[in-house]
């Protein structure tokens, strides 16, 4: 693991660890479960979600059993606190729970895929996008169609990579159909967003839109639909050069090449 990430991973494992104390001692305190309890408990399991991203992005799911543990005991804690009355009778707080647990599906989902379960990972980000349809249903805002992007590509491509096998076993590649679907979807989200982002949001929002084009192509190109792959990957270059002549300070450009190159040497490996 990077030294920064261990100073980050060292650093968030103290802070559960001020939160877990405090609670224990707002509950022998008080002895019930108050509005501060529910503020600590979600904030636990905030910085839970943190850790184990850290812990995830660590290793691209080589050495990562860590972080599949704290998702897993997250999710179980969710369970246990959307059981509470007393969440249950307020939106808001039940409104974030749930945002935690999107959060734990996807990194697990986005954990299998890297250790290329992908069965297990299409189950946790069915629920993740199913989870995330409700909250927008709820309460809609650019951070939950950020997150629906994200679920949305990292879905398609485990589609494609699991409809790729079912070619080289001569089978009908009906994967690769509904993840160019579920890519596209994503496509025209990030899109949307950009427009109504600036600053480093914008940045942030158009770097996931690249890798959403690059990762649509693939698809496209296992669809054996290789002008819309040529097209797909010429509106990547296009947003990173584009990001280059408007602020000269940008790594957009850099990110699209690096992206570029890592699929042709995943290309390469077939």
């Amino acid at each position: 693991m990077p030294e920064h990430r261990q100073v980050c991973t060292h650093m968030t494992l103290k802070e559960i660890n001020l939160i877990q104390s405090q609670l224990q001692q707002h509950k022998a305190n008080h002895g019930q479960f108050t509005i501060e309890v529910a503020r600590l408990e979600l904030l636990s399991t905030e910085t839970h979600v943190k850790l184990r991203d850290l812990l995830r992005f660590s290793g691209l799911g080589t050495n990562q059993k860590g972080s599949e543990d704290h998702y897993l005991q997250a999710l179980q804690d969710i369970a246990r606190l959307k059981k509470l009355t007393f969440l249950g009778e307020r939106p808001s707080l039940l409104y974030n729970l749930r945002s935690d647990q999107v959060a734990s599906h996807l990194g697990l989902g986005s954990l299998y895929r890297d250790q290329h379960l992908f069965g297990k990972a299409l189950e946790h980000l069915t629920q993740a996008h199913d989870l995330t349809q409700e909250l927008i249903r709820v309460e809609d805002s650019p951070g939950q169609q950020d997150r629906l992007g994200v679920i949305l590509t990292t879905h398609g491509e485990i589609l494609n990579r699991r409809g790729q096998l079912q070619i080289s076993g001569h089978n009908i590649p009906g994967d690769s159909r509904t993840a160019l679907d579920k890519q596209q979807r994503a496509v025209r989200i990030f899109h949307q967003l950009e427009q109504t982002t600036s600053g480093p949001l914008r940045d942030l929002t158009l770097r996931k839109l690249m890798e959403t084009l690059i990762s649509t192509a693939d698809t496209l190109e296992t669809l054996e639909l290789y002008e819309e792959s040529q097209a797909a990957i010429q509106a990547a270059q296009a947003i990173g050069k584009r990001a280059q002549r408007e602020d000269n300070t940008s790594h957009l450009h850099l990110h699209q090449r690096i992206a570029a190159c890592t699929k042709n040497t995943m290309d390469a490996r077939r």
